[in-house]
């Protein structure tokens, strides 16, 4: 297990190497774009909203004291400034950007697949179809993952001290999970897995998946860098990972 784990970080390394190698910059400098104006838009949309929603105004009005009231509208706008960033950044945020970007990331997977194995792959290029089958893995990543954290915040919130910490630890592993997910997907959608068999694969093969989703969501935390370069990457080593169980083509075999 922790094995695996490691081998789905450790394709990062090999993905990175892989772009200048088969020289994929251009795929890799247009999916980064299309990411950080998906993510600004997530960021700047919602902090609009709520400066124009008039919320901030209604909460302070109800503080009944005039002591420390430059304070409380102080916290009130940028403490809720920053959760409703994080709801729509930290979690929707990367299952947005996989929706939008799925036609590219999957011609992206198509290339890499390519160079590998040193033939052309050909998928039927369907946009519509990728979104589509993009908006039904998310949503179905997005209703366990909550469930899923709900559950483990409710279990550990029995146990003091111990319970938040353990409680974090795992919901992290829970979003790497769903993360590497849908970066696995990508690729298993273009090899004509049905969503089904999508999720089959993806649970024998969990800890490979925990391992890219951990390298991802860590990359995509970094501000800007992060935002554009996460996805790429993430659908690169994933791509790896799933050759590797469908193809038997070793990691190592990418070192070089």
């Amino acid at each position: 297990m922790i094995g695996a784990i490691l081998d789905g970080i450790k394709s990062y390394q090999y993905a990175i190497g892989m772009i200048t190698r088969y020289r994929l910059w251009k795929y890799v400098i247009v999916s980064s774009l299309l990411s950080f104006a998906v993510i600004a838009f997530l960021i700047a949309g919602p902090t609009w909203a709520f400066m124009n929603s008039g919320l901030e105004e209604r909460i302070v009005n109800a503080y009944p004291f005039e002591f420390g009231k430059h304070v409380v509208e102080w916290l009130v706008e940028n403490l809720l400034t920053i959760l409703m960033i994080f709801i729509m950044f930290f979690f929707l945020g990367k299952y947005i950007v996989m929706i939008v970007l799925s036609p590219f990331m999957s011609i992206l997977s198509e290339k890499v697949e390519s160079a590998i194995k040193g033939t052309p792959v050909k998928s039927d290029g369907n946009f519509i179809k990728d979104i589509i089958r993009g908006i039904r893995i998310a949503l179905r990543n997005i209703i366990r993952e909550l469930l899923l954290t709900l559950v483990v915040v409710i279990v550990f919130n029995l146990l003091p001290v111990v319970g938040t910490i353990a409680s974090t630890v795992v919901i992290f592993l829970i979003q790497s999970y769903y993360a590497g997910f849908g970066n696995m997907d990508y690729t298993l959608e273009r090899k004509q897995f049905n969503v089904r068999d999508s999720v089959k694969f993806v649970r024998r093969n969990w800890s490979l998946a925990i391992g890219n989703g951990i390298f991802f969501l860590l990359l995509f935390v970094i501000p800007v860098i992060g935002w554009v370069l996460a996805p790429v990457y993430g659908t690169i080593s994933a791509a790896l990972l799933v050759f590797t169980q469908t193809d038997n083509i070793p990691l190592t075999r990418h070192a070089k």
